[in-house]
């Protein structure tokens, strides 16, 4: 009977001990997660955060586009942006050219070689297609007015 006794003790210890490994062991490999969840939960505010800077911006530039035409906002302002001094990439390269302060009879010029396909940009003859010449002055002289950066 004294057997039995000390080997449920010992079977005991050895369950005791097995638990607590398990729980050092479960902890141990959640930590991981704990950690992963937080990032995530960091990513997701910076992903917040970027959307809020994005949208700041937007609301800046709707407010500033107002005193551009409909016209050059349909037609130019994707492209060379709200006040015509182009997009530039993260290191500086011009993605689409600044157009502002640009003189008149340049501007006019420009769009006129490219509604007609003398420049190849077809892009830019798609837009100008369907622009007449009176309003192709129209842009021109509003381009013509805004201020270089």
């Amino acid at each position: 009977m004294r057997a039995i006794r000390k080997a449920v003790k010992i079977f005991g210890f050895f369950i005791c001990g097995f638990i607590v490994f398990l729980m050092f062991y479960l902890a141990l490999t959640q930590k991981g997660s704990y950690y992963d969840d937080a990032k995530k939960e960091e990513t997701k505010t910076k992903q917040i955060s970027e959307e809020e800077r994005k949208l700041s911006e937007f609301q800046k530039s709707a407010i500033e586009v107002k005193s551009a035409s409909k016209l050059y906002i349909s037609k130019c302002s994707a492209c060379h942006s709200k006040n015509g001094r182009g997009i530039f990439d993260d290191k500086g390269d011009v993605v689409f050219p600044p157009i502002a302060a640009k003189p008149y009879e340049f501007i006019l010029q420009r769009v006129y070689d490219y509604k007609e396909g003398r420049v190849a940009n077809p892009l830019m003859i798609t837009l100008l297609q369907t622009v007449s010449d009176e309003n192709l002055k129209v842009l021109a002289d509003e381009i013509s007015k805004f201020e270089a950066q």
